[in-house]
């Protein structure tokens, strides 16, 4: 009888010790699975990246080399314009992605694919830190401009509300989009 016990208590010692060098095999290959799939969610995430950040580029381009015209048209005569202008202060770093400007004003412009509310929010206290940040131009006429390819109905009334000029397809290019009432805010 005792050897008939100890006989079942080694198979239940052989069985347990298999099970656990299964779980182990199984949990090794979840953990190379874990990391493979970290890996491939990272390149993904780079990829995407690279593909917002070139969507962005698109619609610069498609913005800035009208952007002259367009507010020539609202009586600012811009003389020159650029791409990514960036300054930095105690409190950080701020980036212009259009710089439109003359011998007394500038219109600084926000560029989104998708325009939602925050990018406007968090674009105001761009300009409301701009001359802090840029004090050469201190004396200038500094208006804000927001440009999207996609703008909800709500966000572009917000941005006119705050009195800055909306850029928004029209055809084959762009348009400034604004009610015959709208009043641009100067900083």
């Amino acid at each position: 009888m005792q050897a008939e016990q100890k006989r079942l208590s080694q198979e239940h010692q052989q069985e347990y010790e298999q099970r656990q060098r299964k779980h182990e095999e199984e949990m090794d290959q979840f953990r190379i699975f874990m990391e493979e799939t970290r890996k491939m969610v990272a390149e993904t995430n780079k990829n995407m990246g690279s593909i917002t950040s070139r969507w962005g580029e698109f619609v610069e381009n498609l913005v800035r080399p009208v952007a002259a015209r367009l507010f020539k048209e609202q009586g600012i005569n811009v003389q020159y314009t650029s791409l990514q202008v960036k300054a930095h202060d105690y409190q950080g770093s701020i980036e212009i992605d259009i710089w439109a400007e003359n011998d007394g004003e500038i219109v600084a412009i926000e560029v989104k694919s998708h325009l939602k509310v925050r990018d406007i929010k968090r674009f105001i206290t761009v300009l409301d830190r701009f001359k802090d940040v840029f004090p050469k131009y201190k004396n200038y006429r500094l208006y804000g401009a927001v440009a999207g390819i996609k703008v909800d109905e709500k966000v572009d009334q917000y941005a006119l509300e705050q009195g800055l000029f909306l850029i928004r397809p029209a055809g084959d290019s762009v348009a400034i989009d604004m009610k015959k009432d709208f009043q641009a805010k100067v900083w």
